[in-house]
């Protein structure tokens, strides 16, 4: 039940602050007019954007690193000595749902949030950042063995050691969904310029 509860407030912290990390961007973008500038050039700049992020995990895959953009920190562990895993689970879930706060492992990250700055992405692509961690994590967290490796000396979850050594195929998944997309924007935008008057 106390596993439940801590993956529970996990979860809704990372959601809330994926919603606001993405809401405080479209609102940004808003504000500054983002969505008066004509769509093709949108488009354009969301594309250029798409192929240097995926120049980012291939680069990262070659350095067998994480994503080179961002803060290079991650939530303390010295949170779990000082307080109860309530509190430290909601802490660890409003850290990272943010995404500018931690490092990442990929950089389709910063490709949503830089898609909502542009106004391609509504507000609420959080909630689908947000179900995107939270659910294979929500699995991972609620596995026995968790339990026992948690309590261990040493890393005894091979589940865990396994995801953690994949970095490599999520960043070349990454790049591929970012290459897709930037072809998608290639043919929208050109899409838009065969029926322009």
């Amino acid at each position: 039940m106390v596993r439940m509860s801590v993956v529970a407030a996990f979860a809704a912290a990372f959601l809330i602050a994926a919603l606001g990390a993405f809401g405080v961007i479209s609102i940004g973008a808003t504000s500054l007019g983002v969505g008066d500038l004509p769509l093709q050039r949108r488009i354009a700049l969301g594309g250029a954007g798409m192929v240097l992020l995926a120049l980012a995990d291939l680069r990262a895959m070659k350095r067998s690193t994480y994503c080179p953009i961002g803060w290079r920190r991650q939530t303390p562990r010295t949170l779990m000595r000082r307080h109860h895993m309530l509190v430290v689970a909601t802490l660890w879930g409003l850290d990272t749902g943010l995404v500018v706060t931690t490092f990442r492992v990929a950089a389709v990250t910063w490709a949503a949030l830089y898609l909502a700055a542009l106004d391609l992405a509504p507000w609420w692509a959080g909630i689908a950042y947000g179900m995107g961690f939270i659910v294979p994590f929500t699995v991972l967290l609620i596995r026995p063995e968790l339990g026992r490796a948690a309590r261990a000396r040493t890393s005894s979850d091979p589940g865990l050691e396994t995801m953690l050594r994949m970095r490599s195929r999520v960043q070349g998944l990454s790049a591929i969904l970012l290459a897709v997309t930037t072809l998608g924007f290639a043919l929208i935008f050109g899409f838009f310029t065969s029926v322009a008057p």
